[in-house]
């Protein structure tokens, strides 16, 4: 692998750090400048947003993520794009109900213009809670 793949996968992979940390903050500005304008947003559960949507259900009151934890973070170069690939779970608090923890793959897509790279796509696919360890 080429010194300029090696740099390129550590800003990829630090950009998703990043974009965990914003989520968890619920960061809109940090979170609007790594999200490319043609961004597409596949939940779990198949609801689809656009870059607007996906920051307004960010954005709701009530609305925060306790915990963001990438298990597994596979990244792959095609040219100027990134496809990164792994697992994830995360916890929610929803208003007042109790939060709940989703365990998740996600594919997550990353173009580079002029140096500066951008998700453009993001889609999980639900998983099954681990059994308890032990």
């Amino acid at each position: 692998m080429s010194a300029k793949d090696e740099a390129a996968i550590r800003a990829v992979l630090t950009l998703e750090a990043e974009r965990c940390r914003a989520i968890l903050e619920a960061d809109l500005v940090a979170l609007d400048a790594m999200t490319g304008e043609q961004y597409i947003h596949i939940e779990s559960g198949g609801t689809t947003r656009d870059k607007a949507g996906f920051l307004t259900a960010m954005a709701r009151p009530g609305h925060r993520f306790i915990e963001w934890v990438i298990i597994e973070n596979n990244v792959r170069l095609f040219g100027k794009a990134a496809v990164v690939t792994g697992r994830y779970y995360n916890t929610v608090q929803v208003a007042n109900d109790p939060p709940v923890t989703k365990h998740a793959r996600h594919i997550r897509v990353w173009v580079c213009n002029d140096g500066y790279w951008t998700n453009v796509a993001h889609q999980a696919t639900a998983l099954p809670a681990p059994p308890p360890a032990g």
